[in-house]
């Protein structure tokens, strides 16, 4: 390759690198632990001594269902039911309000002891909030996921050339990391080993991410000007979704929950329903499509059933066994964006290359203050201190916040907004950890930063123990797997922070001076004993 060339390609890689590498850190260090979202549901909902459970069978869930649209008529709309299962017993019904800035609130209801209707869930706040930064970076709901799209179709762009760059020396550079003194060797070596071993994984995000989040862009001139409307009518029923039936305006009966779940059980027999979605419920024109797993002995288990909730029409049917090649090749790919399959094997893989992606992100950005580094002068250019500064606030700031997003969320579990609190955590914890690389120098700053990152997560256990009577020891003797693995990789995470500040005040101490990474002029970041 020309030396005119790779040098276009390594501008390229750079540039998009830099432009999307931050967003994409927050939404690969979440979506490393969105992976086990079921599980981070089922710590924060944990209660050493939780109440009885009430609204678990068919007749319970239609209660529910007449108490939900006479307290609130607009949930007729669109109400979404979750029906009871092992790890979350008792039902649960949902409908979302758009709000008039374009996002949605959701209001959740239980049935009560004494059959009455109960707001609010034990739920997962945290789990949907972590989620949510996965997908917009802590952007608000209404445009973030549409600004990740647009970082993820970068991203790609980095994918290529970044691979383009690397092929003239793949086999014999594939597996060199060279430690020592020469840090931006080291930090190259890391960046490269990581992002091509994990290639073919970064491929398919990056073309998932950008399919869930803007595909529909890349559809609209077909629906509206080739097909008038009719694309999505068209696609729908393969996909196992179709539009609702356009309600007439008059009242209809409505099969019962159990009469329903009876045909769906008959259209796809051994489904694991998940969740029924209801249209225009209570109308003549009534719909409800039903969602959930089936064992096909395939890749994909998902399966959907359509009905008419008035006389149980089918509607529609989505099958693993027997769907199309379009079908199968979407499900498909949401299974590998998700890790809907292989198990917890899966899931583990999935959480490793979440946190190397998180890593590829964070190295390139100081590939980039390294490679732009006066080395014949302590004073450093203004743009790459401030990109370190930011990189540092960002990044580290992440953790930190959704570390203490944890904390917050344990201690506050009794509060009705609690919520609402865990949230607010993250983003006070986030910006303050933002404002302080920019108060203090870039060293100090991450330093302080990690080692915050380090108290905080080693909390996570202790407030586990302290706010709901559950050691890691006792969780481990009472087979509580979701506690026992948050607490330990919790531990491990806070000694990974704790390596990482000290090696970070190590480089400030004894490492070239001339460095956004040394301490600042006149000061000193003393080492402990140990360390020197």
């Amino acid at each position: 390759m020309k030396a005119h060339t790779l040098k276009t390609f390594l501008d390229v890689h750079t540039w998009t690198g830099l432009g999307a590498g931050m967003a994409l850190f927050i939404a690969f260090f979440a979506g490393a632990m969105t992976v086990f979202h079921h599980e981070l549901q089922l710590w924060e909902s944990y209660d050493s001594t939780p109440s009885e459970v009430f609204g678990t069978t068919h007749e319970e869930a239609q209660t529910l269902i007449d108490l939900v649209v006479a307290a609130e008529p607009r949930a007729a709309e669109s109400l979404r039911l979750y029906p009871s299962s092992e790890d979350h017993p008792g039902h649960e019904a949902r409908w979302f309000e758009r709000l008039e800035d374009g996002t949605f609130e959701g209001h959740e209801y239980r049935l009560g002891a004494d059959g009455t209707l109960k707001t609010g869930h034990e739920g997962a706040h945290l789990a949907d909030f972590v989620y949510r930064l996965h997908y917009t970076a802590g952007l608000p709901s209404s445009f973030g996921i549409y600004v990740l799209g647009i970082v993820s179709m970068i991203y790609g762009l980095a994918i290529v050339t970044g691979l383009l760059i690397f092929l003239p020396n793949f086999l014999k550079d594939l597996f060199i990391v060279r430690p020592g003194r020469n840090n931006k060797r080291f930090w190259r070596d890391a960046h490269n080993v990581v992002g091509v071993v994990s290639l073919p994984w970064h491929v398919m995000f990056a073309w998932s991410s950008v399919l869930l989040t803007i595909g529909i862009f890349f559809i609209a001139p077909f629906q509206f000007v080739v097909y008038e409307d009719d694309l999505i009518e068209m696609l729908g029923p393969q996909l196992g979704v179709i539009q609702p039936l356009e309600p007439k305006g008059e009242p209809g009966n409505a099969l019962s929950v159990g009469e329903l779940m009876a045909i769906v059980e008959r259209e796809a027999p051994g489904i694991e329903a998940t969740q029924m979605r209801f249209a225009n419920y209570g109308d003549a024109n009534a719909m409800v499509s039903v969602f959930g797993a089936v064992d096909a002995g395939t890749l994909v288990d998902n399966a959907s059933v359509s009905l008419a909730v008035g006389t149980g029409e089918t509607l529609a049917v989505s099958h693993p066994a027997d769907a199309g090649l379009g079908t199968a090749f979407y499900n498909g790919l949401i299974a590998l964006h998700f890790a809907a399959f292989g198990g917890y094997v899966s899931k583990w893989v999935y959480f490793l290359l979440g946190l190397g992606g998180a890593f590829l992100f964070f190295s390139g950005n100081l590939l980039w203050v390294e490679t732009r580094r006066k080395r014949r002068q302590a004073e450093q250019p203004g743009k790459t201190v401030f990109l370190a500064r930011l990189n540092s606030g960002v990044c580290i700031g992440c953790m930190a916040g959704i570390s203490a997003a944890f904390l917050s969320n344990r201690a506050l579990a009794g509060m009705e907004s609690h919520g609402e609190l865990t949230e607010l955590t993250y983003y006070v914890v986030f910006l303050v950890s933002l404002a302080w690389c920019f108060l203090r120098s870039v060293a100090a700053g991450a330093r302080d930063l990690l080692y915050l990152c380090a108290l905080l997560t080693l909390a996570i256990p202790l407030f586990d123990a302290l706010y709901v009577d559950r050691p890691i020891w006792t969780s481990f003797a009472h087979g509580e797997w979701a506690l026992v693995f948050v607490d330990l990789i919790a531990f491990l995470g806070a000694a990974v922070f704790l390596m990482l500040g000290r090696a970070v005040q190590a480089r400030a101490a004894t490492g070239d001076p001339n460095s956004v990474w040394a301490h600042a002029p006149g000061k000193s970041l003393a080492l402990p004993e140990s360390a020197t």
